[in-house]
């Protein structure tokens, strides 16, 4: 099998230019990604559609959201999603397809994950998303050989601020992850993610907001400050987002 790309969704979500490289269709990124077979691993925030004939799953990665959506032509993957009940993580492997409202990927595989799998993924993704931005600076100084850095400049007019502006959304990225030597959360904050995640997805496009998700919080036993710290870990791994201050929506 063809070797699968690595791009974060906030790239994903840029990419509007179709190439065809080694006799596929592809989509390009903004940092010279091919990208036909991909690998993603996130947090799993919903589902919608009907189980019978296709489901569109929102997986997102800390830097924004992949849309991975199965149909009658994937009867096991629409199975398999089905099945599984959000919050979890997922790794997915799939194929993009380009329509009118972006991207989208076409499950192969599909598969329950725990964080630090996560982890992993996005420490990956971070070298390799760097490595391509270093080729993009590269060719933009007229050094060296890259095709697709040289296709990608030509299609998104980047520059040397495109890549600055890259590179900020991979730091993002790793600032999810926790720091060296850190204590690991507790099964307790686990819970209380789960509950809160589960409200927050309860709410769908109307979203909760934060003096709702506190007073839910607090019922449980839990410090105002308790609950303020594990929203914000939902926030900042891309779980969630606040459309407006003090209302809280699933990403």
């Amino acid at each position: 099998m063809e070797a699968a790309a690595r791009v974060f969704a906030g790239e994903l979500e840029r990419a509007t230019t179709g190439i065809q490289h080694g006799g596929q269709d592809c989509l390009l990124t903004p940092s010279g990604a091919c990208v036909h077979l991909v690998y993603l691993v996130g947090a799993f925030t919903a589902l919608s559609g009907d189980a019978r004939t296709a489901v569109t799953a929102r997986v997102a990665d800390p830097t924004g959201v992949f849309l991975v959506r199965a149909t009658g032509r994937e009867p096991e993957m629409l199975a398999v999603l089905a099945a599984v009940t959000p919050p979890a993580f997922l790794a997915v492997l799939g194929y993009t397809e380009w329509g009118r409202n972006g991207s989208t990927v076409r499950p192969l595989s599909v598969v329950p994950v725990d964080r630090a799998t996560r982890d992993r993924w996005v420490v990956r993704t971070a070298d390799l998303s760097a490595a391509r931005l270093e080729s993009v600076l590269a060719r933009l100084r007229g050094d060296g050989e890259d095709p697709l850095a040289d296709a990608a400049i030509a299609a998104y007019g980047v520059t040397p601020a495109t890549v600055t502006e890259l590179r900020a959304m991979v730091l993002r990225a790793l600032d999810v992850l926790p720091p060296p030597g850190s204590v690991p959360v507790g099964a307790a904050d686990h819970d209380l993610a789960d509950l809160l995640l589960e409200q927050i997805e309860a709410g769908g496009r109307d979203g909760v907001t934060v003096e709702d998700l506190l007073a839910l919080g607090t019922k449980k036993g839990r410090s105002k400050a308790e609950v303020e710290e594990v929203l914000s870990g939902l926030l900042e791994e891309g779980d969630c987002y606040m459309p407006r201050r003090g209302l809280i929506r699933i990403a």
